[in-house]
């Protein structure tokens, strides 16, 4: 079975788990490190947990995937999406969207952007699927390669 639950400060021990597995798989998809986040204390993990809205994405009760959603300056981002490689390809990704669009559209706004790296093919698919289109700003991270950025528009329900 597959779920999405949305964290608070009491889970910040399944969220530190999902997290450093993200940064220990995935290291270059992140800004930030294995190393710097290993070291956080429960009061930090607590503080992440209860940001405005953290998911983790659950199968047969494990969690495998995480993302957020955070008012970013004037505008709403996804940021943080991260699946185990063997939940890839199971309907999670667009189930953590989905559950971060509607705290955007809970907030009373209708816009949300993501990034998602230049070299990660399955994510701009799945991104382009679920209605994000390329807004034409890049940014060269610290590796050399470039983040695109996309945008949705949201539906008024």
């Amino acid at each position: 079975m597959l779920s999405v639950d949305r964290v608070g400060p009491d889970d910040w021990r399944r969220l530190r788990t999902v997290r450093l597995a993200a940064l220990a798989e995935s290291p270059e998809m992140f800004g930030s490190t294995l190393a710097r986040e290993q070291v956080f204390d429960e009061a930090e993990w607590r503080r992440r947990a209860a940001r405005p809205a953290t998911f983790l994405a659950s199968r047969d009760g494990a969690d495998v995937g995480t993302a957020g959603v955070y008012l970013f300056g004037d505008g709403w981002a996804v940021n943080g999406m991260w699946l185990a490689p063997d939940a890839r390809g199971a309907g999670l990704v667009e189930a953590l969207v989905r559950a971060c669009e509607q705290v955007v559209l809970d907030a009373g706004a209708d816009t949300v952007t993501l990034g998602v790296m230049e070299d990660n093919p399955r994510g701009r698919g799945a991104y382009l699927r679920l209605g994000y289109a390329f807004t034409g700003a890049r940014e060269h991270v610290r590796d050399g390669r470039d983040e695109l950025f996309m945008l949705k528009r949201l539906p008024r329900r």
